[in-house]
């Protein structure tokens, strides 16, 4: 029996490649779970639009995540510190494409009751605030990154001048009496400066759509009010809703009784699959490329064969068209480029 007094001998170090690698920090093994590869999709719970295209991509082997601006009371979100992969709602991911579509600060629910938020306006407005800025740093540490952001209706119009593509003469004003001396037209178009809804309260859209007036008609408004767009009316034998997707151009003929009808009146609507005039196809590919844009929804008039643009939503919505003529080539179009992006993505750290 050993001689618990006697002194102790220590063995000398067994050279281990195992424990050299432990004590080496840069060949330290990660144990934790790798984060997922995936496209991250922001917009809010109504946008359709997404949901064959999500369908599309998981048949295709591509996770997604979607994170809706309607749905983010209960969400938990933690970036990591190395900026490449976060946590969301308890999976770590690794975003190779994130797309900004709808994901408006106006549909976030305030915390707490109603009573609560009102009498707390300025915490409502820094929820607000903050989820914006995740946003857009959530974007920002993706492979790729498609953004709502575009330029205002006026400049959308200039740059389509500079690059000799035709418009309609165009004023934006508080007034719109005041500018009836600067179209010969005998017809104008009103429609909102920006979008064409308002949210006043979240899930709550009020529509706030184009109107075809007579010149005279415009006296008829308040003086002054909100900055609007007055634009002549360009008689025109077709419209066109052009669909811009990374390189691919969709578009269809639509033919309705007033501006709004989309939005009021759908069933009224007439839309039918076209192959876009060549002129048209050039102004889009121009534009695209001029204004950057991997996705677009184009709004064009052919008026005696030449086509004249009106204006770009970078977020504009497809399944209106598609469904009202039994089609799928923009979804088709938009699941492709989301797969391409997300395969040409470098693997996270």
């Amino acid at each position: 029996m050993a001689d618990p007094a006697a002194p102790l001998h220590l063995a000398a170090p067994v050279p281990s490649p195992f424990l050299d690698q432990l004590a080496d920090p840069a060949r330290t093994v990660d144990a934790r779970p790798r984060a997922v590869r995936c496209v991250l999709l922001l917009s809010r719970a109504c946008d359709g639009d997404l949901d064959p295209v999500r369908n599309l991509l998981v048949g295709a082997g591509i996770r997604t995540a979607r994170l809706n601006a309607d749905e983010l009371a209960a969400t938990t979100l933690a970036v990591a510190p190395d900026g490449r992969s976060v946590r969301l709602n308890g999976r770590r991911l690794a975003p190779t494409v994130t797309w900004i579509r709808h994901f408006a600060e106006s549909a976030i629910e305030p915390a707490g009751s109603a009573i609560e938020s009102a009498a707390d306006p300025a915490r409502t407005a820094f929820l607000r605030e903050s989820w914006r800025s995740a946003a857009g740093q959530l974007a920002a540490l993706s492979g790729t990154a498609i953004h709502p952001d575009r330029p205002g209706v006026l400049a959308q119009l200039r740059l389509a001048r500079r690059h000799r593509i035709a418009v309609p003469r165009t004023v934006l004003t508080t007034d719109p009496h005041l500018v009836q001396g600067e179209f010969d037209s005998p017809r104008l178009v009103v429609k909102a400066a920006h979008h064409h809804f308002v949210e006043p309260a979240p899930g709550r859209l009020h529509g706030i759509f184009p109107v075809v007036l007579d010149r005279a008609e415009l006296a008829t408004g308040p003086r002054p009010g909100p900055p609007v767009i007055v634009q002549e009316y360009v008689e025109h034998e077709a419209e066109l809703r052009v669909y811009f997707v990374a390189g691919q151009i969709h578009a269809f003929a639509v033919t309705k009784t007033t501006p709004a009808d989309p939005w009021t009146a759908p069933d009224r609507l007439d839309v039918r699959p076209l192959t876009p005039p060549p002129d048209v196809v050039a102004a889009t590919r121009t534009l695209a490329a001029a204004m950057s844009l991997r996705y677009g929804a184009f709004d064009f008039l052919l008026s005696a064969g030449t086509p004249v643009f009106l204006e770009v939503n970078p977020d504009g919505d497809w399944r209106w068209a598609e469904l009202r003529t039994r089609t799928t080539p923009v979804t088709a179009a938009v699941a492709a480029m989301l797969a391409a992006l997300h395969r040409a993505a470098p693997d996270p750290p």
